[in-house]
């Protein structure tokens, strides 16, 4: 069953979708611009593998949200449930706002990263090693947007991070997307629990 809530950060009303229940919260966070709908099957998907599931959902902000209130609303929700775990997945511009929340944030819980054709990701690559968690890149081979080469330079500063290629673009390959996803947040959980 998929729940639907809300955070108010300011005057803005932020939605955000909650699924399953296991000791592992990912929170999943999209471009603002995109609707909660693509994400459906991703959500219970990620639930039927264990996981409990946010879905922060963007697009029902207004356009002039500022990047920095879409920060304090994924704080807010973070911050709002009980998990042993996070692991925070941003997808396109959403991983702009996942990094600025965890380089900013230092999270307990936090035990791991996944960006999706997040762009400028190299505007961090000073601040990521710091956080000392595992971190999953995945990148289309032919996005302009999100070039391959700074996922690469990234994964070089980073003890703990793995990038896989996609053909196509993130959205094209969610189902893929989301596989990719699921085992990796497996594997980095067991590991923590060993």
């Amino acid at each position: 069953m998929i729940t639907e809530s809300y955070i108010n950060v300011g005057n803005f009303k932020v939605r955000y979708l909650e699924s399953g229940g296991g000791e592992t919260t990912l929170i999943i966070v999209p471009p603002p611009n995109t609707s909660a709908n693509r994400f459906m099957n991703t959500i219970k998907e990620v639930t039927a593998a264990g996981f409990k599931v946010i879905h922060v959902d963007l697009s029902s902000a207004p356009a002039n949200m500022s990047k920095v209130n879409k920060v304090a609303a994924l704080s807010l929700i973070a911050s709002a449930i009980n998990s042993k775990r996070i692991i925070l997945a941003g997808i396109g511009q959403g991983g702009g706002i996942v990094l600025d929340y965890a380089i900013q944030s230092r999270h307990n819980a936090l035990s791991g990263i996944v960006l999706v054709s997040t762009p400028r990701v190299i505007n961090h690559i000073d601040e990521l090693p710091k956080l000392n968690i595992p971190i999953l890149l995945i990148y289309s081979i032919n996005d302009p947007n999100a070039p391959v080469e700074e996922a690469n330079a990234v994964k070089s500063v980073i003890k703990n991070a793995r990038l896989t290629l996609i053909n196509g673009d993130w959205l094209s390959e969610i189902n893929k997307v989301t596989q990719l996803m699921v085992s990796w947040a497996l594997e980095i959980t067991k590991l923590k629990t060993t």
